[in-house]
């Protein structure tokens, strides 16, 4: 099959109605807005609401596609749900649900997980897929992300993750499409850090027992903190963070050039998830790409899975996405994975 190729069709963006501003987030985190502006990159980030769930924003994304593009459901032969498994219920197949709500019934469904790090990876995954079965030409791929309702904001040591926001994507993916190719893609899992960042309470190895509710009964504090995130070795994750990321960062970037038979240089637009400022510099800076071929979404926080769409759509409003331009969407989740596949936008 050499003259396979798959394009994007389209693709949309749910983001919540309520957003909060540096200085509204200042008191709840004891860090001062200038810090938060500057050093971390959050001018105003994006809060959810009673109904934005991780599933429930893949689902809104989806419904806007399917009538953005004027989409047939039935013409869809696979949803892929690339958003985070911290979702409605514990045990349960988001693409599924997914499936049923919008009524694709020849498709067929399922989840992938990979943390932030999962929109390019699903990208990849959706196009190998599509290479391998010549059945598969319409793909749908969707996620939402609610990890940012599980951080506890009056933890210094996740000040890191003070960034976080709730939002949703959807994506289709078409066989023979012209437009919007996905070219190359470059996945790097860095296991040095897969135990950094956890939920320790409520899996199979610690779930809930009558002597945590009695605990919890006499300690408000340990119900708080029942479902929000630790970091076992902070000291230790930061060092690494330090040492690792921007390789990491970069390692997928170059990969992905390779594969799609480009040099790093010839990248036309980057769109990185959001991290901090100087660090976001840094990965465009070793990677040989102007600063101005890239945005930061300093109004908008880390949106999870979202981010490239994001950065994509404020790229193109911006005039640094055109017909042609080589783009390369990069991510990032805790584990850590780091992932980016390029796309050539436009005709």
């Amino acid at each position: 099959m050499k003259d396979f190729k798959a394009g994007i069709v389209d693709y949309t963006v749910y983001l919540p109605e309520k957003t909060i501003t540096a200085e509204e987030l200042s008191p709840m985190v004891n860090i001062p807005a200038n810090i938060l502006r500057d050093k971390m990159g959050i001018n105003k980030k994006y809060v959810g609401g009673p109904e934005d769930h991780s599933c429930a924003m893949a689902l809104k994304a989806t419904k806007d596609l399917i009538a953005k593009t004027g989409l047939d459901p039935n013409d869809i032969d696979m949803i892929l749900y690339a958003g985070e498994t911290y979702f409605e219920y514990i045990c349960w197949t988001a693409s599924i649900a997914i499936q049923h709500e919008i009524g694709a019934d020849r498709a067929y469904a399922w989840d992938l997980s990979y943390r932030c790090a999962g929109t390019p990876l699903a990208i990849k995954v959706a196009k190998d897929m599509m290479y391998a079965d010549e059945t598969l030409k319409n793909v749908l791929i969707c996620g939402g992300n609610t990890n940012c309702y599980l951080v506890d904001y009056q933890d210094p040591v996740q000040s890191f993750m003070f960034d976080m926001a709730p939002a949703g994507f959807a994506m289709l993916l078409r066989r023979d499409f012209d437009e919007n190719l996905v070219l190359g893609s470059g996945i790097i899992s860095d296991h040095n850090f897969c135990q950094d960042v956890l939920v320790t309470t409520g899996g199979s190895k610690n779930p809930l027992t009558q002597e945590m509710v009695e605990e919890m009964a006499k300690d408000p504090e340990k119900t708080r903190r029942f479902n929000l995130l630790t970091l076992p070795d902070s000291e230790g994750m930061k060092k690494r963070l330090g040492e690792r990321s921007l390789p990491d960062f970069t390692g997928a970037v170059r990969i992905a050039a390779e594969k799609s038979g480009i040099e790093t240089s010839e990248i036309d637009f980057i769109g990185i998830t959001h991290v901090n400022p100087k660090a976001h510099y840094a990965i465009v800076e070793n990677l040989g790409i102007d600063k101005e071929k890239t945005v930061y979404l300093s109004d908008y926080g880390h949106c999870g899975h979202a981010d490239q769409f994001i950065s994509l759509d404020l790229g193109r409003e911006a005039g640094l996405v055109k017909d042609g331009s080589i783009c390369a969407l990069l991510g990032a989740g805790t584990g850590y994975g780091f992932t980016c596949s390029i796309i050539r936008w436009g005709k």
